[in-house]
């Protein structure tokens, strides 16, 4: 197999349906739609878990499918300058928790195969300790 690096995933999908690559590895929100449209077939998801969306609940996992304790998943967060004063910090991470709790917001991401995150990484020194950890 050979790798080909992509500048974005909208390049990479536009090669997978126009057959100039035979596979592609991305996140949920940028395939559920080709996925329900029958444009690709999905083989697996990397969550130790098998997902929730309709038209990705039946997709196994990689652990499932012999790829023992497999496990990639994408996360996204929210950063801002270095020497942001607190208030205004404080301000942004009051907005994002009354986002990640709006339903139309939950059942849009859940729809695309994402997670929305309600557990204490919301608060920033969390959040700090989480990215940390990834990256060790």
């Amino acid at each position: 197999m050979t790798t080909v690096p992509y500048k974005g995933t909208a390049p990479a999908i536009a090669d997978l349906l126009g057959g100039q690559i035979d596979l592609l590895c991305d996140q949920t929100t940028n395939t559920t739609s080709q996925i329900e449209a029958k444009k690709v077939k999905p083989y697996a998801v990397t969550t130790l878990k098998r997902l929730t969306t309709p038209a990705l609940k039946d997709i196994p996992t990689l652990d499932e499918s012999g790829m023992k304790n497999f496990q990639v998943t994408i996360w996204h967060g929210l950063y801002a300058p270095k020497g942001t004063p607190p208030a205004v910090l404080k301000k942004l991470n009051d907005a994002v928790k009354v986002a990640l709790k709006d339903p139309d917001f939950i059942k849009k991401e859940e729809g695309l195969g994402a997670v929305v995150v309600t557990d204490k990484r919301v608060e920033p020194a969390e959040h700090k300790k989480f990215v940390q950890a990834e990256v060790a």
